[in-house]
């Protein structure tokens, strides 16, 4: 089924400061199939294959009750979680809070019924198969065998018969395994924006595995061509029916998509039957691997991620550090531009040197602490702004994010449901909480703060 966006959704992720990677080996293995549909009560798959000229078998066990094993719109839930794991601040024991409304937000679906049930399936899907990999995950420099859920343990709240809605609560625990590979960074960049735009689920999970083969923490520059067997391939991608014309005729409309978005330059099929190969070449909008330098530079500067990641991946790290000095310089001799971001942008794009380097002068340092205590007022005084300028919506998302990692183990999800339910109901205010809760971090009186809430919550 198309996916139907919501009209007032931006592109997949809409947190402040979205962190867009991918987890390497599940993004390279293709552990979710990208297949939209599957033949019902096919519960399970067992596939060999080769990842890095290394030969690797993999399996997967479901249960056929839950729509049987992980594909279609798995692959984008399963992205969302790691992104939402990421901008949790990356929880050592990989387990974080959200919304069922946030997930659906985040993956730019409609926030309907169907897609709340669509969602619970999923979710269970990835919660109850269970895969065996054979010396195919790749950690600590070396090739390891092992066996996990992708969600380790799943909690919700819910509404009339067990339904996800609106106001339902999730708390996930990754597996270990992935949380593991996200803590050391073995990760991959991936255009989350450039796949939310593409029209076909089947051409999103493509170019998931696709970028996956291209992009790899085992080499330095991004592959510009990519030869692979076509029966490995349908082995990579849990195509289910492996004839080779039936392969060709499932990949095809992905392909096309692919193309004519220009993340592939060409698709060439060599060969006959069995022992065809699929030379992919990978286009303009495959882009390179950005310094993770230069990303955080320009987010620092107050970029937003994906305007960051663009900026990095188009130009090199001593780009962007040379430019940056020239702006702060301008700014320093008393430019201020009417959008100091916009500016800012411009001054890293330019090829005409219109914008030259003036002479730096340091300021007087007796002004030093006048100028801090002015830099910290306009700071409160932003966040302030910031807060009023937020929908209530994303108000409460972000009090839950804190009250889940202040609170942790101590709090229930039934328990964060009812702070939502209090703020939406305006009868909490969200920065109130903060504030309350990392106040009473700071005294270590959580308990306290937590025995009053239970107190005032009606019988």
């Amino acid at each position: 089924m198309a996916r139907r966006r919501s009209q007032d959704t931006p592109p997949l992720l809409d947190l402040k400061e979205p962190r867009q990677f991918d987890e390497a080996n599940v993004a390279r293995l293709g552990l979710i199939s990208i297949q939209e549909r599957i033949p019902e009560g096919y519960a399970s798959w067992e596939e060999e294959f080769e990842v890095l000229g290394k030969p690797v078998k993999l399996a997967c066990y479901a249960n056929p009750n839950v729509g049987g094993v992980p594909h279609g719109l798995d692959n984008e839930v399963s992205l969302a979680l790691i992104a939402l794991y990421l901008n949790a601040g990356s929880p050592p024991d990989g387990t974080f809070t959200t919304t069922a409304y946030q997930i659906l937000k985040l993956m730019g679906f409609d926030t309907s019924g169907y897609y709340y049930r669509a969602l619970k399936e999923s979710l269970l899907r990835l919660t109850t198969a269970t895969y065996v990999l054979s010396e195919a995950w790749r950690a600590d420099g070396r090739w390891q065998s092992v066996t996990f859920r992708y969600i380790d343990k799943l909690e919700f709240t819910s509404g009339r018969e067990g339904r996800l809605d609106r106001s339902s609560v999730i708390r996930i625990t990754l597996a270990k395994e992935i949380v593991r590979s996200l803590q050391s960074r073995y990760t991959k960049p991936i255009d989350i924006e450039f796949m939310a735009s593409l029209k076909r689920p089947l051409s999103r999970a493509l170019y998931r595995l696709l970028d996956a083969q291209r992009l790899s923490p085992e080499r330095e520059e991004p592959l510009g061509r990519l030869e692979v067997r076509l029966m490995e391939w349908a082995a990579a991608c849990k195509i289910v029916h492996k004839r080779p014309d039936k392969v060709r005729r499932t990949l095809e409309p992905a392909h096309r998509e692919l193309l004519e978005r220009r993340y592939l330059q060409s698709v060439e099929y060599v060969g006959r039957g069995q022992h065809q190969t699929i030379v992919y070449v990978f286009g303009e909008e495959a882009g390179g691997i950005p310094d993770a330098e230069a990303v955080n530079l320009l987010v620092a500067e107050g970029l937003s991620f994906t305007s960051a990641y663009s900026l990095a991946r188009r130009y090199p790290l001593a780009h962007i550090r040379e430019r940056l000095d020239r702006y702060r310089a301008i700014l320093e001799a008393g430019y201020r531009p009417k959008n100091r971001l916009g500016f800012l942008v411009d001054v890293i794009r330019d090829a005409t040197g219109k914008y030259e380097r003036p002479i730096r002068t340091k300021r007087p340092p007796r002004k030093q602490a006048v100028q801090e205590e002015e830099e910290a007022r306009r700071l409160e005084e932003e966040a302030a702004r910031e807060w009023a300028a937020m929908p209530l919506e994303a108000q409460v998302r972000r009090a839950l994010q804190v009250a889940h990692l202040v609170l942790r183990s101590r709090v229930s999800v039934g328990e964060l449901e009812d702070l939502a339910r209090l703020m939406e109901a305006g009868a909490l205010e969200p920065r109130r909480l903060v504030e309350e809760l990392k106040e009473a971090l700071a005294v270590n009186k959580l308990d306290d703060w937590l025995e009053k809430f239970r107190r005032g919550l009606p019988d």
